[in-house]
């Protein structure tokens, strides 16, 4: 059950701050952790989330945990992705969801452990986006 709300818990802070127009929740399956890297697709119900993002890239990038992340977008995209650095690096060329790609970049267990360090990013990245934003997280949230 710790899995369910770990892969679900930036969509709900992020949720919070401004409701978000896109489906996807889910950071990594469920079925399979190391299925593919965890990332978030998202983009936020306002005419100009412009500022938004610039805020919430900026938040990210002083990040410092495990792993760097990033906020990318797709200029062709409205939405955002939210995903750790070390993955955006290398070009997966329609390969992302395919774990054997990643195992032969980096073989196996340096691939699971980039996952390992993202899972336990998790949850310190969605304390620092809400530390970020005090006027919506109260600090006995």
């Amino acid at each position: 059950m710790a899995e369910i709300n770990i892969n679900t818990l930036i969509f709900e802070i992020l949720n919070k701050i401004s409701k978000i127009r896109t489906a996807k929740v889910s950071m990594f399956p469920l079925d399979d952790t190391y299925g593919h890297p965890p990332f978030l697709r998202f983009g936020f119900s306002l005419a100009d989330e412009t500022e938004l993002i610039s805020i919430l890239k900026k938040i990210i990038s002083e990040f410092e945990g495990n792993l760097r992340w990033l906020i990318i977008r797709n200029p062709d995209s409205k939405n955002c992705i939210l995903i750790p650095e070390i993955f955006e690096k290398i070009s997966s060329e329609g390969q992302f969801y395919k774990k054997n790609f990643w195992v032969k970049q980096f073989g196996e267990d340096t691939y699971k452990r980039y996952i390992d360090f993202s899972l336990e990013d998790i949850p310190k990245l969605s304390e620092h986006i809400k530390k970020g934003f005090p006027k919506i997280f109260h600090q006995n949230d």
